[in-house]
């Protein structure tokens, strides 16, 4: 418990939150299984439509899948040629209905990093209230993430990607 409290102290203070913001999970996978599936249940009073990229990681695509058999409306957005969200279209697919929209900083198979902040300017003027999810596991460590200034409301993060064993990691919501 003492290294569990130790390592909660570091992940707050290395993204700038309070230590109660983030939770110790057994990797990115489960990390971003709790923040779609929670943050996308959690809203779905205010509507069922979740987005995300057509290139994210399979820990992620998997959960739209999921949820899209259980009957949400999913939206796959394109991303341009350097492997970036196109923004417009984005934006002509946000709608009253949207609850959460995921997106991740680093793709981990070419590299392309996304303009996360301005992502999440462009949901948040929108809507407010939509979650705005980013899978963090490729940057954490190699960017400086400070999510309440980004705009983010909940960052995956894979310890094993920062050298500590594998089956541990956060999620800061």
């Amino acid at each position: 418990e003492h290294e569990c409290k130790e390592a909660r102290e570091e992940i707050a203070k290395s993204l700038r939150v309070k230590e109660k913001e983030s939770v110790v999970t057994s990797g990115g996978t489960e990390s971003n299984n709790m923040a779609i599936i929670g943050g996308a249940k959690a809203a779905r009073r205010k509507g069922n439509h979740i987005i995300t990229s057509t290139i994210e990681h399979a820990s992620v695509y998997n959960v739209f899948g999921h949820l899209e058999e259980e009957g949400w409306r999913v939206s796959y957005i394109p991303v341009d040629e350097y492997g970036r969200l196109n923004q417009e279209a984005l934006l002509s697919r946000l709608d009253d209905e949207t609850v959460l929209v995921s997106v991740m900083y680093v793709n981990n198979e070419i590299g392309a990093v996304e303009p996360v902040e301005e992502i999440a300017k462009l949901i948040h003027k929108i809507n407010p209230a939509i979650l705005f999810h980013v899978d963090a596991i490729q940057a954490y460590g190699k960017f400086v993430i400070r999510p309440k200034r980004q705009g983010i409301d909940l960052l995956s993060v894979s310890g094993h990607k920062i050298h500590a064993p594998k089956g541990i990691g956060f999620l800061y919501v």
